[in-house]
């Protein structure tokens, strides 16, 4: 499932958060992957991050490269991903994380 984060908490949710910037082409193509890794993963959560509106999350996370991915478990960042992810790189990078 895919939510879009709405600023109330922070990372508080086990899963992938996204961050994104919705000015970028690249990530609105990247869009469609996040909706296919959803229909691949059915209980997989999917946290949607605009950093145009929530630049200073993006800041604390030391978020420099758009998009970037980050998995996260316990409220803790477990590990990160940048840039652009094939989605087969990007759905073997959960499992891994899920283990």
């Amino acid at each position: 499932m895919i939510y879009e984060y709405n600023g109330t908490g922070c990372l508080l949710e086990d899963g992938l958060y996204y961050f994104y910037a919705s000015w970028s082409s690249k990530c609105n193509t990247l869009k469609e992957r996040l909706q296919r890794l959803s229909s691949s993963m059915p209980d997989l959560r999917i946290y949607r991050v605009n950093t145009t509106h929530y630049q200073t999350l993006k800041k604390n996370l030391s978020i420099q490269r758009i998009p970037t991915y980050l998995w996260v478990n316990d409220a803790h960042i477990v590990s990160k991903m940048e840039g652009n992810v094939d989605f087969y790189s990007l759905k073997k990078w959960i499992e891994k994380m899920r283990e």
